[in-house]
């Protein structure tokens, strides 16, 4: 799983640096409409990754309990372990998540005041739609925040991986009964 979050990291940071990319350069009616769309493209994979470690850390979280539940020593180890991760993570997660979604939000609100007549050949006034700015504020942070989601959560996921390759070793070696 650590790869795999790490690559869908990526693809989020891609697709979000493409987003604000081309939201600075936003000049006529196509460079809005595929600001948009980028916009809304890294607003749902973004979501997406941090809705999948959350139910990864549930899901593993349970699966841990249920395998050191009858060994004291272990569940004593483990169990507050797969606590504490989740405990760092889902605020977080779901901050950050929520500020993407008031972000874009924000950004459609914006750009549905920038869509041109049908033909429409003039250059956008970009900048004198208010409340533009609003938009780039609540993108900044959720840009910061979700980068700091997304270090606590590779961390989590790391050392989730590691607690549970530490139990299959544990139960390969006969002690799992």
């Amino acid at each position: 799983m650590p790869q795999t979050l790490f690559t869908l990291i990526l693809f989020d940071v891609a697709a979000l640096v493409y987003a604000l990319a081309l939201g600075l350069g936003l000049s006529d009616a196509v460079s809005v409409r595929e600001h948009l769309l980028a916009g809304m493209l890294a607003s749902v994979l973004i979501i997406f990754t941090h809705v999948l470690v959350i139910f990864y850390l549930i899901g593993t979280g349970l699966d841990i309990r249920e395998a050191v539940e009858e060994n004291d020593a272990l569940a004593k180890k483990y169990i507050p372990l797969t606590r504490r991760l989740k405990k760092k993570v889902f605020p977080l997660a779901c901050f950050a998540t929520l500020l993407i979604i008031v972000a874009s939000l924000l950004g459609a609100e914006v750009h549905s005041r920038l869509i041109p007549a049908p033909g429409a050949e003039t250059a956008l006034p970009l900048r004198q739609v208010g409340g533009w700015w609003v938009h780039l504020v609540f993108s900044s942070l959720a840009l910061c925040v979700n980068a700091a989601a997304f270090v606590a959560e590779f961390r989590a996921v790391r050392k989730n991986r590691e607690a549970i390759e530490e139990i299959n070793e544990w139960a390969l070696t006969g002690h799992g009964g």
